[in-house]
């Protein structure tokens, strides 16, 4: 894996960690679903995943333990959590064999679907949410896509809608899933020499840009709405996952 110089191509990477840091500080999520797909442009997308895991453990460790509901949040979802966790597995052996087009197709796809559900307002629950079979269900499928694409909220997004959790114990609940689905995909990462020393040094570095945008998004969240911001939010990542499409078919 060739590591970024000193260079252009490099500040443009930091601010790309530095975008994904004010988009989480004003909405609490956004941060591995924004950089990833930037960096996909400049970067082969499986690259780009063992670059942005440090930073994904580093803020969600920050947000999970912002709050008073973790020992609650990991009774209540336990089922999504543990099925979810192990279905990574074979899901970053997916990631190892498919032709990177083939990656970022599927990442387009999940991006394209969970963008649309969301300007379509479309709320979607589950029965028995809190059951065996369910969480497990969807947390096997959402293991899968996190495996392949680290894509971390589809189909999460159906429980998420369900639980209807308050602001602060959804963030809270989003902060511990995406640590430990992090934690476990930067294990599977270096135990296949799939993160280099250098590629761990630079993700550790990325963590300085996306500190500072936490708190110039938290500044933002008093003074821009945060609905509007989610709307521009979701409308760029349909944008750019349309144009992953359209350039992988083309």
């Amino acid at each position: 894996m060739d590591i970024i110089g000193f260079n252009f191509t490099f500040f443009i990477v930091l601010f790309i960690f530095f975008i994904g840091g004010v988009v989480k500080g004003t909405i609490g999520v956004g941060l591995p679903t924004i950089t990833l797909v930037l960096l996909s442009f400049i970067f082969d997308i499986k690259d780009s995943i063992s670059f942005i895991l440090i930073p994904i453990i580093f803020s969600n460790f920050i947000q999970l333990m912002d709050g008073k509901n973790l020992f609650a949040i990991a009774r209540q979802t336990k089922y999504f959590l543990i099925s979810s966790i192990i279905l990574i597995v074979p899901g970053f052996f997916l990631l190892t064999i498919l032709d990177s087009k083939i990656i970022l197709l599927i990442l387009a796809i999940l991006l394209i679907s969970n963008s649309l559900l969301v300007a379509a307002k479309k709320i979607i629950t589950l029965k028995d949410y809190n059951g065996f079979w369910t969480q497990a269900l969807v947390g096997s499928l959402n293991g899968l896509a996190t495996g392949v694409s680290s894509i971390y909220t589809m189909p999460m997004i159906f429980l998420i809608q369900s639980l209807q959790f308050e602001k602060d114990k959804l963030i809270q609940f989003m902060g511990l899933t995406f640590f430990l689905y992090s934690l476990v995909q930067l294990t599977l990462f270096a135990s296949f020499d799939m993160m280099n020393e250098k590629a761990l040094l630079f993700s550790s570095l990325a963590c300085i840009p996306i500190l500072i945008g936490l708190f110039v998004g938290r500044f933002l969240r008093k003074i821009v709405s945060e609905n509007l911001f989610k709307l521009l939010f979701n409308y760029m990542l349909l944008l750019m996952g349309l144009v992953i499409l359209v350039k992988n078919i083309v």
